[in-house]
């Protein structure tokens, strides 16, 4: 949990220096000198966030699959999680629009990432009897 907490907070760190603290010029605005800095901190943060999900999907999900438990925010979370490797790589490795798309969207899933986690950490109680009676 550290390991994305840390992922998360320098993501939303480097958002704030480059929406709020880039400084116009004559050639287009000027990166805050911390969010070179900052980006490739959460890219190597990312290295270890991409090899725990594996571990994660290896040894969490396939204990825990059985029970139903959580099962459907547990795969909403590793989808958010697969779909932000994914588009941190295309950021990498591609660009113009594919670029500009996939920094849209790692930017908005990856800043509401939070309360997926949140979702899927919560505590689980069960249904009482008189919920249950009411619900059926």
């Amino acid at each position: 949990m550290v390991t994305f907490g840390a992922l998360w907070l320098s993501g939303c760190y480097w958002l704030v220096l480059h929406y709020f603290f880039a400084q116009p010029s004559e050639f287009g605005p000027i990166q805050h000198p911390w969010g070179p800095v900052i980006l490739r901190i959460h890219g190597w943060i990312a290295i270890a966030g991409v090899f725990l999900l594996g571990w994660v999907t290896a040894r969490h999900v396939t204990d825990r699959w059985p029970q139903m438990i959580k099962r459907g925010s547990g795969v909403a979370m590793a989808s958010v999680a697969g779909i932000l490797g994914l588009t941190g790589y295309a950021l990498y490795y591609t660009t113009d629009r594919l670029h500009d798309a996939a920094g849209v969207t790692h930017e908005v899933i990856g800043a509401a990432a939070l309360l997926f986690a949140l979702t899927h950490w919560r505590r689980h109680r069960p249904a009482t009897r008189r919920s249950r009676h009411i619900a059926a």
